[in-house]
């Protein structure tokens, strides 16, 4: 099947939340199947999304589930009998037609609810830092792990239903990624306590290798690992440190560490070919979308997959920065990221010896996409997070061909864009000042920040002092042209929206603005931290 099955055309289906005896009806003219499926949507639900393709070639995906942070006059959902509560990972299995979703964690019964309290805070939400991962062994039990501040975790199936979580340590993890060898030896790659680190194990008995110091950071947004296995059982691991992409080889107990030529280090993913040679994507420092690979051992050469969105260097790396990388039996690269300049998902292959990307229609704004093949290349899927409605999104496709009976609707629009300054703006200078304040109070995350307007005369450079007063969570300011807060929309260049810890300021430095109205958010909490920004007429 070529790829532009998966990515051309499309029917939608929004009954992933609906029993089980209703399956979602898509009318369309088929001779195989195209689906964009909303798999989760009923509460913050797809965050850090990882897919697999079970023996069958139907979809896996790993995820997390989350209490939504509701607006004014928002009714939170109904807990329903049955339904999988948050805060909770969560695995979703397309079987017959048909999503159904199981919960990884365990869920209390009286009051119902999930028990995942890692993954959230106080209130059930998203934090940042938290990501999951998924593998499937050689008889098809699912292996979940998830990276949180409160150290890492490990479940598996494979003893029938999801075992009592494994605490691999205690210690704050991040980016972290799983992969089971033949012989049923789990493999964990993470970032903990300013190092890279490796662990392996089976039947809860853990060892930790330490492969770098002083590796990521892994505060940085888009700071992940991917880990894989050889068919000999010797680990490979790709990812970031200080923006330099790294890939790390296991051989008889010893680790030895490959950089990859030029800039890279976000987003990263991981594939192996046939051979154990690695095949790594990632972004670089400007938005850039590579792939590194090797044959034989050799210095991992590089390829571009997309170009930077903006030519004048290096812009900040977003939480929505995400890539997936695999390989069918044919030795064709597929690779899947979210676009910047574009705004949606976009997947590429090396047929034809040169990456093409085609946009995955119904991805606007998605996020930290995951991609996986069948080995004949004929099923694929895409898993990624749609942080407009907060859904889990699934494309994916079986054998044979399709015939487009409608063009998909876009999954929630996005914001429309701020209009230009009327005569009546949110707000007004104060003065000539040019030195504006703004901070994210306890309690941003769900309430946003102080202010929900900032103005600043025309025509001057200004200075904004922001302050992290929300420890320990990390938040940060970001100014956009609009309200669509595209990235090559943002303004600032590099001195604006780098992360903030707990308890720390930041000044950001901007160059003068002409008149009208723009748009401001938190990169960590789009949806509940944003505002609008004036710049009055003279």
């Amino acid at each position: 099947m070529k790829l532009g099955a998966l990515l051309g055309v499309a029917g939608l289906s929004a009954a992933a939340c609906a029993p089980a005896s209703n399956p979602p009806a898509v009318p369309i003219k088929q001779q195989g199947t195209v689906l964009v499926s909303v798999v989760d949507s009923l509460f913050d639900a797809g965050r850090s999304p990882s897919v697999q393709l079970d023996k069958d070639g139907n979809p896996v995906v790993a995820y997390l589930l989350y209490t939504p942070v509701l607006k004014k006059g928002e009714i939170p959902p109904a807990i329903r009998p049955g339904d999988p509560q948050p805060p909770s990972v969560m695995l979703a299995t397309l079987s017959n037609g048909l999503w159904i979703r199981t919960p990884v964690t365990p869920q209390k019964t009286a009051p119902q609810a999930g028990t995942a309290t890692e993954i959230a805070d106080k209130d059930g939400h998203a934090i940042p830092g938290v990501t999951a991962s998924l593998a499937l062994d050689a008889q098809g039990k699912h292996h979940v792990v998830w990276a949180t501040p409160s150290g890492l975790f490990y479940s598996t199936d494979a003893g029938g239903t999801f075992s009592t979580p494994d605490k691999i340590t205690g210690s704050a993890s991040f980016g972290g990624s799983v992969a089971v060898a033949q012989d049923g030896t789990v493999w964990v790659s993470f970032y903990s306590v300013g190092s890279l680190k490796v662990a392996h194990g089976t039947g809860g008995n853990w060892t930790v290798d330490e492969v770098q110091k002083n590796a990521g950071p892994a505060a940085t947004p888009a700071t992940v690992s991917a880990i894989r296995v050889t068919s000999n059982g010797d680990p490979v691991v790709a990812y970031g440190d200080h923006g330099a992409t790294k890939v790390a080889r296991r051989s008889s107990g010893a680790w030895k560490t490959d950089t990859v030529p030029g800039q890279g280090g976000y987003g990263v993913s991981l594939a192996l070919d046939k051979d154990g040679n690695p095949i790594a994507a990632y972004y670089d420092a400007g938005g850039g979308v590579h792939e590194a690979h090797s044959s034989g051992g050799k210095t991992l050469a590089v390829s571009d997959v997309a170009s930077p969105p903006v030519a004048h260097g290096p812009i900040a790396p977003s939480t929505a920065w995400g890539t997936g990388t695999t390989l069918d039996d044919k030795g064709t690269d597929y690779v899947t990221w979210a676009g910047i300049q574009q705004n949606q998902i976009l997947v590429a292959t090396d047929q034809g010896g040169q990456f093409k990307p085609i946009p995955v229609q119904g991805s606007l704004g998605g996020a930290n996409p995951s991609i996986a093949v069948s080995a004949d290349g004929k099923k694929q899927a895409v898993a990624w997070f749609d942080p407009t409605n907060a859904n889990l999104d699934v494309a994916s496709t079986s054998t044979g061909g399709l015939v487009l009976a409608f063009p998909l609707p876009t999954l929630g629009p996005p914001t429309a864009p701020v209009q230009p300054t009327g005569s009546t703006p949110p707000c007004q200078p104060s003065g000539s000042s040019t030195t504006l304040q703004i901070a994210a109070p306890a309690g941003a995350a769900a309430n946003g920040f102080d202010k929900t307007c900032l103005a600043v005369v025309a025509g001057k450079a200004f200075t904004v002092d922001f302050a992290n007063d929300d420890s320990p969570n990390i938040h940060n300011w970001a100014l956009f042209k609009n309200s669509s807060a595209n990235p090559s929309d943002q303004l600032g260049g590099g001195t604006i929206s780098q992360p903030v810890a707990g308890g720390q300021t930041q000044s950001y430095s901007v160059k003068a603005l002409p008149a009208g109205q723009y748009f401001y958010h938190c990169d960590f909490h789009p949806l509940t931290m944003t505002g609008t920004f004036v710049v009055p007429k003279p």
